[in-house]
């Protein structure tokens, strides 16, 4: 008997690209969108064509500030008719509220983070925002998978508070659908793009192209999960560039996150506004394009993380990632990591920039054996887990929480 599958909410096109996996295997997929998308996380931002308009819609609702405003007959509504809920963000909750076990939970962070905790503000986001939280809580409990892959100490306490009886899994999300960036679509790619002229120009200019389109987050402290390390990616940078002035060296970083003018005045104060390029915020269909032609991609210096949106963007586009990860963290789940330039001080990233220049044939097989990784791990081995579950799951009847 067909299935047909809802995958709730795109924070960082994670639903996109699983519901794209998953309709390849010839699965009844579709997107349903949150109220609150942002627009670079609409489908729009992430492919070339509008095929997705076939099974994607738009929900009157998602955001934890609008929890009570939305009746439980009207998510019941929304979700009839699939056999299969699989939702990050606040899906856990409302279809708490609606009565409906959600089948799988893969989180992207905040709504692991925060949504089930009880913040204390004004009487008036109390109000709004703690029903929402119980429901989020009781939601997770009941789910009956949880999908997060080994992380650091802060989100794993928070999977132990809140998971309940679920089964974890523990392979990383499909975050990335790897066939739409594919390097020998480039030349399809380029004339697509709204930058595509200027990362080629960037390219012809460089003897090393760097990205960095994670978010600039340094001035918040050391130990909160947003932070990015950003300053000291800035600093190595200076430092990388003080000891190599002959190189014709880039960084391509955007306009991406809270400390984006802290770090524009940390570029100015380095002496180093000359070799580092500010690009606006972009879809991840423009940032790929950048990607592709770069050298080296960069993920983050301060939390320890296995799996990330823009980890497996660089994984995708083939091209070596520069990150802090403590392998310690993962290798009992994964005793075959993908490999990255590892690094977590200014000086051990300016280190790795100078190791790339020396001996680029090594990294260039670094990116090839990250796309290898992806491919094996995420695509085939996490894609196939929701084909086994979605092939073994009874219809949805009347059964409720």
């Amino acid at each position: 008997m067909t299935r047909r599958v809802a995958v709730i909410g795109n924070n960082n096109n994670c639903g996109f690209a699983l519901t794209r996996y998953l309709r390849d295997r010839g699965l009844d997929t579709h997107l349903l969108l949150y109220e609150h998308e942002q627009d670079h996380f609409l489908p729009s931002s992430d492919t070339y064509d509008l095929d997705y308009m076939r099974y994607t819609r738009k929900l009157s609702w998602g955001a934890q500030t609008r929890f009570l405003k939305v009746s439980a007959a009207q998510v019941r509504r929304d979700v009839d008719g699939y056999d299969v809920l699989i939702g990050c963000g606040m899906a856990p909750g409302m279809l708490w509220k609606a009565g409906i076990p959600l089948d799988i939970f893969a989180p992207y962070g905040w709504d692991l983070w925060e949504y089930p905790r009880f913040r204390f503000h004004s009487p008036t986001w109390v109000a709004k925002t703690w029903p929402a939280v119980v429901a989020q809580r009781r939601g997770i409990g009941h789910a009956a998978v949880f999908h997060m892959t080994p992380t650091n100490a802060l989100y794993e306490q928070q999977w132990k508070r809140f998971a309940g009886n679920s089964e974890r899994w523990t392979e990383g999300s499909p975050l990335v659908y790897a066939p739409a960036y594919a390097a020998n679509r480039l030349e399809q790619m380029l004339p697509r793009t709204h930058w595509g002229e200027e990362f080629k120009r960037i390219r012809a200019g460089a003897d090393l192209m760097v990205v960095s389109h994670a978010r600039h987050v340094w001035k918040v402290p050391d130990t909160a999960p947003a932070a990015k390390g950003t300053r000291k990616l800035l600093e190595g940078w200076a430092q990388f560039r003080k000891s190599h002035p002959g190189v014709r060296a880039r960084l391509v970083t955007v306009e991406y996150g809270d400390d984006v003018d802290a770090s524009k005045k940390l570029v100015a104060e380095l002496g180093i506004a000359d070799s580092v390029i500010w690009m606006p915020k972009m879809y991840r269909k423009d940032i790929m394009v950048g990607l592709l032609l770069a050298d080296i991609v960069c993920g983050e210096f301060q939390n320890s993380w296995m799996a990330a949106g823009v980890f497996y963007e660089a994984m995708v586009a083939a091209k070596p990632l520069l990150s802090y990860r403590d392998d310690a963290l993962y290798q009992a789940e994964f005793p075959d990591l993908y490999p990255i330039m590892n690094a977590f001080s200014a000086a051990q990233i300016a280190g790795q920039f100078s190791a790339y220049l020396a001996d680029p044939t090594r990294y260039v097989a670094m990116g090839k054996q990250g796309l290898d990784w992806y491919e094996r791990v995420i695509a085939k081995a996490a894609v196939d887990k929701y084909v086994n579950y979605i092939s073994n799951r009874q219809v949805r009847g009347a059964s409720s929480v």
